[in-house]
């Protein structure tokens, strides 16, 4: 038998550490992240918009991320008040303009906040499992996986060429053609590396493939969803208009 050391944690393969109160699965959050996208263009009072607002910054601290819900909380509120103070009294074609731009971030904004849990809360890994539980299409789930790994690739190498450039003192009126063609040149390299470790890896390979992820939705993430989608149901029956 195993044994622990006292006081040590112990480390079960596949499993996710919690850092808040709950640990959602992903299909939970997927679940609440394609509800926020039903109600965005509903039509729904300021009220109901906030409460909206409210439950995800709420679900969002309970998974430990409370520094995550009190700015999208700070960014609401700021939007809200220059939509609704500060641009009717402004005139002119740049405040008709920001007012257009301003008022679809905010019918996106529960987008963005159940995107951003869904990002925080998992990793590409992660998500493509929970993604192949929901018998996705390899068709989908390739491109998009090579998709999600792609860009954070491409990031680190953009911050390496700014790292470059810093030491060899580049002047400001280079910098741009400096960063731009290694940026072009390294991605392009990245995205064969990447094709070529997906081969590697057995992503052509038309059977099953096994994972050590421990997914199980529990009564927490049937509860978010099914709130979730009561939340939906509810905006499109008595959420009311603007």
């Amino acid at each position: 038998m195993e044994r622990v050391a006292p006081g040590a944690k112990r480390f079960t393969l596949g499993a996710r550490e919690r850092r808040g109160l709950v640990a959602l699965d992903p299909r939970a959050i997927l679940g609440v992240l394609a509800a926020a996208s039903a109600v965005a263009f509903m039509s729904k009072s300021p009220a109901v918009e906030l409460a909206l607002v409210a439950s995800v910054a709420l679900l969002q601290a309970l998974c430990g991320h409370v520094r995550m819900a009190l700015g999208y909380l700070g960014c609401y509120g700021a939007l809200w008040a220059t939509l609704t103070f500060v641009f009717p009294n402004v005139g002119g074609i740049a405040a008709t303009m920001f007012t257009i731009s301003l008022t679809f971030s905010r019918k996106v904004f529960l987008c963005l906040m159940a995107g951003s849990l869904l990002v925080a809360e998992c990793s590409v890994h992660r998500l493509c499992a929970a993604l192949a539980r929901l018998r996705v299409p390899q068709v989908v789930l390739v491109p998009l996986t090579v998709t999600m790994r792609y860009f954070p690739t491409l990031a680190d190498e953009a911050s390496h060429i700014r790292d470059a450039m810093r030491l060899r003192d580049i002047p400001a009126s280079a910098r741009m053609e400096c960063f731009v063609v290694p940026l072009v040149m390294s991605a392009t390299s990245t995205a064969d590396e990447l094709s070529r470790a997906a081969t590697c890896r057995g992503i052509e390979n038309p059977a099953r493939s096994t994972d050590t992820e421990r997914l199980r939705m529990r009564a927490v993430d049937w509860a978010v969803l099914a709130l979730a989608i009561a939340a939906a149901v509810g905006t499109a029956l008595w959420g009311g208009a603007y």
